[in-house]
């Protein structure tokens, strides 16, 4: 996803994009396959742009507890520096980048793309409170009660379940 410059005055300027997740380096991702809204408060200063990314969509997930498909919606925000000073490019992290003197774009792909998917939880619940599948009967517990009832106890948890009576 590239942004022109050409004709890009000093100042602020607010941009809005609408991308295919292809279009932002997303490639065959299970989960992401709706547009990605993106809005760039683009400020422009004279050897350097200053970008802050807004990303919103929408990703169909399964649950880590339940297996339950559900939709949830994915925002984020980060920042980005285009620089042509040397010294605080060497000094910087991944999010500051070389702005060449006469660049006529810059390509943000690569940013958006990892705004979005480090936007994505490790752990996918579908809900904070989710309890899971029994792990005997395989009911999904947010629906109904397990049938499986109360099992004997394993001998050697007795003392401990002496602790809680």
């Amino acid at each position: 996803m590239k942004i022109s410059l050409i004709g890009l005055a000093e100042g602020l300027h607010s941009l809005h994009f609408e991308e295919e997740p292809e279009n932002c380096g997303i490639v065959a991702h299970p989960n992401l396959t709706n547009r990605i809204q993106i809005d760039v408060d683009l400020e422009r200063r004279v050897s350097r742009l200053i970008l802050r990314n807004t990303i919103n969509t929408v990703g169909r997930f399964t649950c880590d507890r339940c297996l339950t498909e559900f939709d949830r919606t994915i925002v984020d925000t980060g920042r980005v520096v285009f620089t042509s000073d040397e010294e605080l490019l060497a000094l910087s992290e991944d999010e500051v980048h070389l702005l060449e003197k006469d660049a006529r774009e810059i390509d943000v792909t690569n940013d958006i793309r990892d705004l979005v998917l480090l936007a994505v939880p490790a752990k996918i619940l579908c809900s904070e409170d989710c309890k899971g599948l029994c792990p005997h009967c395989g009911v999904n517990l947010n629906e109904e009660t397990c049938l499986c009832g109360v099992r004997p106890l394993d001998p050697r948890w007795q003392a401990l379940q002496k602790l809680f009576n």
